[in-house]
């Protein structure tokens, strides 16, 4: 799905709808507060960065690596205090689940070390996961603590680190932020001894600005790359969504990519708001600013400032499997701040990812790389190359051969 499409909606909309014309008379009146006000310049323009050659993951930090395996698995909600939860990353289950009383989350591997049962099947007894094939329990810290009709007694040995004993199942660390639940795949026993790692998640500023928030989420049959360069590609707009502004799909003007920290880079346009738009139509407002961003592995941020007004769309793409996605999306706004408002963005959002369903789908993932670049692929290519030098390679890539233009 592409973030810039969900939230150009205002921009790009006919309003020819009994609800719009209602929003639109509204809206209306706020017209000449706003007449007067100045078109918010700009920014400045940035330098584009330059890639290192020497990153690869054997030079990064131990905190860099753990701050690249943080992946959405769902929303407090999907979560429960009485029954495991399986979440899915690259094809490795994990059984998820919140002490009652605090509130904590814990996750550990969804498959017992005895016979391989799925844990996330068994039952929650005393903040213990009970395996459904024997009975055997563990702990919220992967250990095995009983073995029905055995007397168990666990043995380590003190001095192997980074091991983890054959009875037990390893640990990993779970968070909630902003209405999204997050689960690092780095197994706790694997993390460097003595060392503090800190919970370095990405969070955008719009979460603590009271705007109204929606969530969606949809399963997409493809590589997850593509859904987060598909959220960062400005261009093709005007081509998959019937709304689109296709007589002048490209920006009129760009800045080029700028790093905001070690795996977040970002870039700004100048947009020209379609002729059909209730943005245009309403207040007369031509150009929109544009910030689209990247958080690795899979963050994307879309902002749309047309003063005062703000729209913001944030995607993450969990990879399931090499073909099999889940796009969790946040939407917000500081305008139409009621449940009709929430209806309508949950409704136009839900229509642009199943338009983009249509075209990504049915991309082939042998030659997702394309074979030249044009001049405003900029930002989707550096999460390209990024992604493939620090958390994954093309699954299946004949050529690697690009060309830019």
């Amino acid at each position: 799905m592409n973030l810039l499409v969900g939230i150009l909606f205002l921009c790009i909309l006919p309003t020819h709808s009994l609800l719009l014309h209602k929003v639109a008379r509204s809206l209306y009146r706020l017209q000449n507060e706003y007449m007067s006000m100045e078109s918010s310049p700009g920014p400045q323009q940035p330098v584009i960065p330059k890639l290192d050659s020497r990153l690869s993951p054997a030079t990064l930090t131990e905190q860099e690596k753990f701050d690249l395996q943080w992946y959405v698995i769902g929303t407090p909600k999907d979560i429960s205090f009485r029954k495991a939860f399986q979440a899915t990353v690259w094809g490795k289950n994990y059984a998820v689940w919140r002490n009652m009383t605090t509130g904590e989350y814990y996750a550990i591997d969804d498959v017992c070390p005895h016979k391989s049962a799925s844990l996330s099947h068994g039952k929650l007894e005393n903040n213990c996961l009970i395996c459904p094939y024997h009975g055997y329990a563990y702990d919220n810290q992967g250990h095995l603590v009983k073995v029905p009709g055995i007397e168990f007694q666990q043995f380590h040995n003190a001095s192997a680190t980074n091991t983890l004993p054959v009875y037990n199942a390893a640990k990993y660390r779970v968070v909630e932020r902003n209405g999204w639940v997050y689960l690092n795949t780095m197994p706790t026993y694997l993390m460097a001894q003595n060392h503090t790692y800190d919970t370095n998640i990405f969070e955008e500023p719009e979460a603590k600005l009271g705007y109204s928030c929606v969530q969606l989420e949809m399963d997409f049959n493809c590589y997850s790359r593509i859904l987060s360069e598909n959220s960062l590609d400005v261009m093709h707009i005007g081509f998959v969504h019937t709304f689109g502004n296709r007589e002048r799909p490209a920006p009129i003007q760009e800045y080029p990519p700028t790093r905001i920290s070690p795996f977040h880079f970002k870039t700004s346009y100048l947009y020209e708001s379609g002729r059909n738009s209730m943005v245009k139509k309403v207040f007369d407002i031509k150009q929109l600013q544009i910030e689209n961003e990247f958080i690795l592995p899979h963050t994307t941020v879309a902002r749309v400032i047309f003063d005062p007004y703000v729209s913001t769309v944030i995607t993450f793409a969990l990879p399931i499997s090499e073909t099999k996605s889940r796009l969790f999306v946040k939407t917000y706004r500081n305008f139409w701040q009621n449940s009709i408002g929430d209806a309508f963005t949950e409704n136009m959002m839900r229509t642009t990812m199943l338009q983009d369903k249509v075209v990504v789908e049915n991309i082939d993932m042998r030659f997702m790389d394309g074979k030249f670049n044009m001049k405003y692929d900029k930002l989707q290519n550096t999460y390209k190359t990024f992604y493939k030098r620090l958390i994954r390679q093309n699954p299946a890539n004949p050529e690697d051969t690009e060309q830019s233009t």
